[in-house]
């Protein structure tokens, strides 16, 4: 079928368009995407949606341990302060607890405690705490360290 529409001829055959100075092209090929750019696209939000998912997971995991540790701080500074006590007016007679339990929140933490002379030193002591609990799969741990001296009276 041929088309005059002012001084442009158009060729139509069947469903194509050909005009004088271009190849045989669909009549609607200029609005279309191709395979390649939507898999590209769809590549590029897929890498997108991952991080994003990634990253807000990672977030609430720090939050998460974040939160243990400031509902827990304050007790690892006191049962820390009991021990330097109790070393400073007693030395190595104390009676110091080993381990134990705390419930935090429902949550349950164990804690190990440990005093050793410092070598060289009779009368310094260093105290370590250890203090962890399960979070998911993962074991979680904080520690603190301090020392106590001795005060011989």
């Amino acid at each position: 079928m041929i088309l005059k529409i002012g001084n442009k001829l158009r060729f139509w055959v069947i469903g194509y368009r050909l005009s004088p100075n271009s190849k045989l092209q669909t009549p609607n090929s200029e609005r279309a995407f191709t395979l390649i750019e939507v898999m590209v696209t769809t590549a590029i939000l897929s890498l997108g949606v991952v991080l994003i998912y990634n990253a807000f997971f990672i977030s609430l995991d720090a939050f998460n341990y974040c939160s243990d540790y400031l509902s827990v701080a304050p007790w690892m500074d006191e049962k820390i302060w009991q021990a330097q006590e109790q070393l400073n007016s007693q030395g190595l007679s104390a009676q110091l607890p080993g381990n134990g339990q705390l419930n935090v929140n429902n949550k349950e933490f164990n804690w190990y405690l440990r005093c050793v002379p410092v070598s060289g030193e009779q009368d310094l002591f260093k105290i370590d705490l250890l203090l962890s609990w399960q979070q998911g799969s993962r074991n979680k741990r904080l520690s603190r360290i301090a020392y106590a001296l001795y005060e011989k009276k």
